[in-house]
Order: structure tokens, then sequence, then C-alpha cells
């Protein structure tokens, strides 16, 4: 069985043409909040944060699950910027079955201007190339559109889908669409 090769040891700085990928840190969670506050950022995503005391909690979360090796977050910012823009990140990591899910968050400024795909390509080299992973899969709202596509355009293949898997802020249950890339998928 092939071990990873990346150890947790030191954080992984991403850098692609246009961003920097790092660790968030407590002083992003204003940008945090600017993202994860947003109703329409967060529609399909998961609940609306009110607070910086809720953001920096949740950048803490992130920080716990690198420490027990289950997980890494990116705060993802344009190079040479302090301010966050959003949170990519493998969730549920599985060193055994060499697995994890992707997952990402995009302030709204940032959207339509093909950055989430430009990060997404960096983190998905990484989990192949250092986490030594099989196979990523990411979940998404079959209504998040923009979502499905950047999915699309990076090359994972649509799995299946979960009938009314989500309650959304729109008071009704969204089908969920399962995503996965295996690391003989990909291509670069």
């Amino acid at each position: 069985m092939s071990v990873e090769r990346f150890d947790f040891t030191e954080f992984p700085v991403l850098t692609t043409e246009r961003l920097t990928l790092r660790m968030p840190v407590m002083a992003d969670a204003a940008d945090l909040l600017v993202f994860r506050g947003d109703p329409e950022v967060q529609l399909y995503n998961g609940a609306v944060i009110h607070t910086i005391a809720e953001a920096e909690e949740q950048i803490a979360d992130t920080q716990a699950e690198y420490g027990r090796r289950e997980g890494i977050t990116w705060a993802v910012t344009r190079t040479g910027q302090p301010a966050t823009l959003g949170h990519f990140a493998f969730h549920r990591w599985s060193h055994f079955h060499r697995r994890a899910e992707l997952g990402y968050d995009l302030a709204r400024a940032s959207w339509g201007q093909g950055l989430a795909t430009e990060a997404l390509r960096a983190i998905i080299s990484f989990g192949f190339a250092q986490m030594n992973l099989n196979r990523m899969y990411a979940n998404t709202i079959v209504d998040n559109v923009a979502s499905v596509r950047v999915l699309e355009r990076l090359g994972f293949t649509h799995e299946g889908t979960q009938r009314g898997f989500s309650w959304e802020d729109d008071g009704r249950f969204h089908d969920s669409a399962l995503f996965g890339l295996l690391r003989d998928e990909y291509r670069g």
C-alpha cells in the first residue's frame, strides 16, 4: 500500500498565476464573514453566519481538522493581497482508502473570473501528487449550475444524484449531485 507523501509537518502553501492558497488564520475572520455571511453565496452551501465569533469558530474548526490530519482548508487570496476570497478544502480524508471530499466557497465579488477553477486545479494537483489520493469527490446541489459547471470543466464525472438531500433557505429540499475524479482520469 502506498503512503501519502504529505505528512502535515508544514502547511502546504500553493500558488497559481493569480492566487496564493495558505492556512486560514484568525485575522481572516472578517473576510470569511463576507462570504459565509452572504445568503446568495450560502444558498446551496450551508447556514449563513452572522458574527465575527462564528467566523473565528469556523477558522478554529478548520485548524483543528488539520491538526487531526483529517483535512486541509486553504484560505484563497490574490497573490500579494491579504484579503481572503474564499475557503477551498479537502475534508474527510481517508488515508487508508486514499480519498477525500473537495469543498469550496468563494466570495460573490470573485465569481465569474475563473478563480474557483484556478484554485481547484492547484488543490487537485496537490491531492494526487502530494496526498497520493486515488479519488476525490464533491457534492453540489443540482440547481447550483455554476458549481456543476466548474466540476465538469475540471474533469469530474457525475456519479449519481441523491434525491431530497438538503433543506435549503428557499424552504425546499434539493437534490445533490455526486461528482468524482480518479487519479487515472486526471489530465492536469
